[in-house]
């Protein structure tokens, strides 16, 4: 209260203000992610538009969550998965949740494998941002870049699906998509792309056997 002064003063609207601010105010980032490595990964070859407005959203802070909806006084602000009674901001949805833990834990092997290298460890930066990332060459990290989006873009069409349609999906439903996904994108570029260019794209996640594509996930 002391950052309104004499409370008896203040309007009750000022009142809510303060304390929204104080209890609220740290959780919702105040500036939006920027510089040429968040961009240069929102706009990245291996993406297509709707991983790529999905990032430049997130990039933006303009998800509309439900601590988002709250600023808006609509509604409590909270994560509406099940069990889960924290304020929903962006940093929630793709990384805070318990619910998405599964999701970066395989992603963290996948990466491990293809890097050859187990001193990096996936991080919230890179999570929401791409910031930060493992040492690795183009090939792989543009793997690892449409992998990453996969996981976010599966993330909040389930958290959707639960607020406008009042389904969820267990955590390992919602991998499995996330699983499918990729190897339907690297399947159809195995049949669209000459294989020099396929190599060179998904060399490192696939082996090729008897004339099809199997994809290592």
């Amino acid at each position: 209260m002391s950052t309104v002064g004499d409370v008896s003063q203040s309007s009750a609207r000022d009142l809510y203000r303060a304390v929204f601010d104080e209890l609220v105010g740290q959780v919702q980032p105040n500036h939006f992610a920027s510089g040429p490595e968040v961009w240069r990964v929102v706009h990245s070859r291996s993406l297509d538009y709707r991983r790529r407005d999905l990032l430049w959203r997130i990039a933006h802070d303009a998800i509309v969550t439900n601590l988002k909806r709250l600023r808006w006084r609509l509604g409590d602000g909270i994560c509406p998965r099940t069990r889960c009674t924290k304020w929903e901001s962006v940093s929630h949805v793709f990384w805070q949740c318990d619910y998405v833990a599964l999701f970066w834990e395989w992603f963290q092997v996948l990466t491990d494998r293809l890097t050859l290298c187990n001193t990096w460890a996936v991080s919230q930066d890179y999570a929401l941002y791409g910031l930060s990332p493992p040492p690795c060459n183009t090939s792989v990290q543009d793997i690892l870049t449409f992998v990453s989006a996969s996981i976010k873009l599966a993330l909040w069409r389930d958290r959707c699906n639960i607020v406008f349609r009042w389904v969820g999906r267990p955590a390992d439903v919602v991998l499995a998509s996330v699983r499918a996904e990729v190897k339907l994108r690297v399947e159809s570029d195995f049949v669209r792309l000459p294989r020099s260019a396929f190599g060179r794209r998904w060399g490192p996640l696939v082996s090729v056997r008897a004339g099809r594509v199997v994809v290592n996930l």
